[in-house]
């Protein structure tokens, strides 16, 4: 059964800072052309992900998978830096936005997304591929519909960054505890 909740947060928060530079996207491209590229980046993304964390499910043990939830937690702590660049090209409109996207978030999405999908059965993996779908398409409509608004631009200026560090903790956490890593080194420590 996939944890519906715990997809929703981790789309959230590999995504959250991407939204800013979605806003500036979809002041100067179309949103078809925005769509098309965010949605190929995501999805080539998420597959890079589910590769490398399906291959690390069946090498492992799942208490050790668990370890891997100290990558979010870092970044978390440490801070990705400014992502922000923009990308200047002669390229079509998809083009740039998939660039945008791989350049800023590519790396990181994969550093969150592995720890997780290395935890859930190949049989999901379809599902969650469709939901970040549906999730990318109304997130888009959403900020194409309150682009215009300050204070929106405004709060995610200012909380932006803080959220997106709770939400990355909140994941690293969350597979340290499902995969039972807690549980394993309290036995290991125990033992001794």
């Amino acid at each position: 059964m996939v944890n519906f909740p715990l997809i929703t947060m981790l789309y959230l928060g590999v995504n959250l800072d991407f939204m800013l530079i979605l806003l500036m996207l979809l002041n100067t491209y179309k949103f078809k052309n925005v769509l098309i590229g965010y949605l190929s980046g995501m999805l080539l993304v998420f597959l890079i992900s589910v590769v490398a964390g399906q291959a690390i499910q069946s090498l492992i043990p799942e208490w050790c998978i668990g370890f891997l939830g100290l990558i979010p937690i870092i970044m978390a702590i440490k801070g990705e830096g400014d992502n922000e660049e923009q990308h200047k090209s002669t390229t079509k409109e998809v083009m740039s936005v998939l660039l945008i996207y791989l350049t800023s978030c590519g790396a990181d999405n994969i550093a969150v997304y592995v720890p997780v999908l290395a935890t859930i059965p190949a049989q999901s993996i379809a599902l969650i591929a469709l939901y970040f779908v549906v999730l990318t398409i109304i997130i888009l409509i959403a900020i194409n519909f309150i682009k215009e608004y300050a204070p929106v631009k405004k709060m995610l200026n200012r909380w932006g960054e803080p959220l997106t560090r709770l939400i990355y903790f909140a994941i690293g956490l969350f597979v340290m505890i499902d995969t039972g890593l807690f549980t394993e080194l309290f036995k290991l420590l125990h033992l001794q």
